[in-house]
């Protein structure tokens, strides 16, 4: 009989008499009978190669919640697939299409030893609000009000119906003062740009940690992390590079897809450009195969401008094969036309490429390797003829996408793409709070999209990691390490 079954039979014998309360039986008898949660003795390393600017509960940088993710909860989360599932929250629904109502768990501590209820809900929002962020702040902007209907009960009530908003409350963090939150860790030590050292909390409510202490270091030398690695330092190297990873046992490289779909995107209001036959010639002349191998084939092929998992990805969108006998090429006759492309420098070997191809098509290229900061300016002011970015949906959905490069009041549209009909489905899907409707709308406009012939999608992007021999843990798509997860 394993111990589960013994923990089982327990509690239902005394649940039938009936004289112990129910959080002793759940959280407590465990222990009892069977001693406390052991962690391990040695301190688990994980290695970064860039700071946190800081641990407040309200920043969005991945950077940042790659460590701040131990620390505090929403009251829902994603899993590794970037599915919905409950955290501080263990059940919602909607009362009406802006009334979402919660029920929270019980039971659950902060790292001071403060109890969670609804008023600590409450407290954190208007604290948000009050005090957090721009992004936060964004991201709340469709709530108009929370409210508490029992200590463990809550309504949330938007603006307007959101269909996103289970997605971004996965954002919001709860929690109290000086980095107290609900997470499997509490801080025990940070030197700002160093290491951050990570104590497990003991009265955690859900499964405890494996290691009782973790180091996130900050090492930016790519030598020096390759050298601690190789010395057995490092358990867990977070950003490895290409050529690095080539350079390890295949076992000990993890690779996961990001959900970042980098891609070309025309200015369709050019007078080039806006001649979709020009744009059908284009879309013959880069072959996705040659793309893989520049990216060292830790990229991978896409058909549309959002990724594999996204919410609103259609799979009847597919790609004929690439052709090198039917590439198109001086399309223009002897005459060829002038046109600029911009990049970010980081891109600069797949922009050769780009560039090499566009000139057989009989472009006479202006290649423009800018900062991120001028190519996003370039972009809002509809000044780039033809741009290389990435785009990742950090929700999981399409939405964010089609608000921002497809919609015509874009921030990133700003009269590049117009089409009325698309508009209105976009509108019509922010507000679609069921499901398979508002999937078969996204899939419709990624359909129309894709028929437009707006850009070019390329590939979808990768991280990459390298674990210590013995070290077992698997990527998230959404790109956080959290240290519960390793084993």
């Amino acid at each position: 009989m394993s111990k589960r079954d013994i923990i089982l039979g327990i509690l239902i014998a005394i649940t039938l008499v009936g004289f112990l309360a129910k959080d002793y039986l759940t959280q407590q008898l465990p222990t009892k009978i069977f001693g406390p949660q052991s962690f391990k003795e040695e301190t688990l390393t994980i290695v970064l190669n860039t700071p946190a600017t800081d641990l407040s509960e309200y920043s969005l940088n991945l950077n940042n919640l790659i460590r701040t993710a131990n620390l505090y909860e929403g009251l829902v989360t994603f899993d590794r697939n970037l599915k919905i599932i409950p955290s501080l929250a263990v059940s919602w629904g909607n009362i009406d299409e802006k009334t979402w109502e919660f029920k929270l768990r019980e039971g659950v501590l902060f790292h001071d030893g403060a109890s969670l209820d609804a008023n600590s809900i409450l407290t954190s929002f208007k604290k948000a609000q009050e005090q957090g962020s721009s992004q936060i702040k964004g991201v709340l902007s469709t709530i108009s009000e929370i409210k508490q209907i029992d200590p463990y009960t809550i309504q949330l009530i938007t603006k307007e119906p959101d269909p996103l908003i289970l997605s971004k409350l996965t954002k919001f963090y709860i929690s109290r003062f000086n980095r107290i939150g609900t997470g499997p860790y509490l801080v025990k030590e940070w030197k700002k740009g160093d290491v951050l050292t990570l104590s497990a909390f003991p009265d955690y409510w859900g499964k405890l940690a494996t290691y009782q202490t973790v180091d996130y270091k900050v090492i930016q030398s790519k030598k020096q992390r390759q050298a601690g690695f190789n010395r057995g330092e490092i358990d867990l190297l977070v950003a490895v590079t290409r050529d690095q990873a080539l350079t390890l046992p295949e076992e000990q490289v993890k690779t996961s897809y990001s959900l970042e779909v980098n891609f070309l995107m025309f200015k369709l209001d050019d007078d080039i450009l806006n001649d979709r036959k020009v744009r059908e010639e284009l879309l013959s002349i880069f072959n996705p195969n040659h793309i893989e191998e520049i990216g060292n084939n830790f990229v991978r092929q896409v058909t549309q401008f959002v990724a594999p998992g996204v919410f609103g990805y259609n799979p009847q969108i597919i790609r004929d094969p690439y052709d090198e006998e039917e590439r198109a090429k001086n399309i223009f006759g002897e005459q060829r036309k002038k046109i600029s492309l911009d990049f970010l420098s980081t891109y600069r070997t797949l922009a050769e490429y780009l560039q090499k191809q566009l000139l057989d098509a009989g472009f006479l290229v202006e290649a423009n390797a800018i900062s991120p900061e001028e190519l996003l300016k370039r972009i809002k002011n509809n000044e780039s003829q033809i741009f290389v970015i990435g785009w990742q949906s950090e929700n999981g959905d399409a939405g964010d996408f089609l608000d921002a490069f497809i919609h015509s009041e874009g921030e990133f549209n700003n009269g590049r793409y117009k089409n009325a009909f698309v508009d209105k489905l976009i509108e019509k899907s922010r507000q679609e709070l069921n499901p398979e409707n508002r999937l078969k709308t996204l899939q419709t406009i990624m359909e129309l999209v894709e028929k437009d012939l707006i850009g070019i999608p390329l590939f979808e992007s990768s991280r990459l990691y390298a674990v210590k021999k013995g070290v077992m843990w698997e990527p998230r798509l959404d790109g956080l390490v959290l240290a519960r997860d390793i084993q």
